[in-house]
């Protein structure tokens, strides 16, 4: 398994600007860390403005000449269920220039996220309330069965655009998110039903619901599993921390992986933290000695 970094943990909005002393330098920082692979990742502004041709190219010579291997393209957007067909055009639309931006880089992998039950506004509740109330404020007239295949439907159409770059495709499944358990995951994967489909596991966000990472695994199988986000939790009050400053056993995550015949990446994300190289140098150091069987 190789060790690697996504970008959008050191950059300021726009976070994916490939121009400049933005994601060229950062891929340099990186590497200089010591990582060996790299995910980079694309708003529907960003794939708009900035990644021409040229400049994904550009930044996928650069990583690959210094040692540094591109591996996954996120497309972040999250409006895959919404029913509005104009919506889903323009998702679909800026999904192709993401496949083809991961191809201009030389990513393996185009992924984008699961989205909020259709219709929500997100987790609604009072922060100075005695007890806090947590809920979605349902529309009276959901429907999780249509929300369901609507989003089925696009990941269906967004894979066979991912394959007929080359690319395979993930998704990454969010805490409130449709599909954030694994079973739900299972319950994806035998829908949309393609061996090219699968998994960006965060172990953050199963150790935030108080799901084990490492049980995670085995349910899944290592043939579904295409990428691993480090990044840790304490399951209390702080996500978005370093491999190793919350409660997740990496070493076990590491084991079950191997066991399970998994060949991707172990990828650290931190994201919005004040010092990037200290703390991703802090995850790196810390899987290492996981990795090496030492901690």
């Amino acid at each position: 398994m190789k060790l690697a970094n996504v970008a959008w943990g050191w950059t300021p909005i726009p976070e994916d600007m490939p121009e400049g002393d933005s994601l060229i330098n950062i891929a340099s920082q990186i590497r200089s860390l010591g990582f060996e692979g790299v995910d980079y990742l694309g708003t529907p502004e960003a794939l708009d403005q900035f990644f021409t041709e040229k400049a994904a190219k550009s930044l996928g010579e650069h990583s690959r000449t210094i040692g540094l291997e591109p591996n996954v393209f996120v497309f972040q957007e999250a409006g895959w269920n919404d029913p509005n067909s104009v919506r889903q055009a323009d998702c679909l639309a800026h999904f192709e220039k993401a496949a083809q931006t991961a191809v201009n880089i030389g990513c393996r992998i185009v992924s984008t996220l699961v989205p909020l039950p259709w219709g929500t506004a997100g987790w609604q509740f009072n922060p100075a309330a005695p007890a806090i109330k947590q809920s979605y404020r349902m529309p009276s007239g959901y429907c999780y069965k249509n929300d369901w295949n609507n989003l089925m439907d696009s990941y269906r159409k967004c894979l066979a655009i991912a394959k007929k770059h080359g690319l395979r495709m993930s998704v990454e499944c969010f805490p409130g998110s449709i599909v954030s358990t694994p079973h739900a995951m299972l319950k994806m994967l035998e829908d949309v039903d393609d061996p090219e489909f699968g998994i960006q596991l965060d172990t953050n966000h199963l150790v935030a619901q108080h799901i084990d990472p490492e049980w995670s695994i085995y349910v899944l199988g290592g043939e579904h599993i295409f990428n691993v986000h480090c990044k840790d939790c304490d399951a209390v009050s702080r996500s978005n921390i370093p491999a190793g400053c919350g409660i997740t056993d990496y070493t076990a995550v590491i084991a079950a992986l191997k066991n399970v015949g998994y060949t991707g990446n172990l990828s650290v994300e931190l994201e919005f933290t004040d010092n990037p190289r200290r703390y991703n140098r802090q995850a790196l150091d810390h899987l290492r000695l996981c990795l090496a069987g030492e901690y």
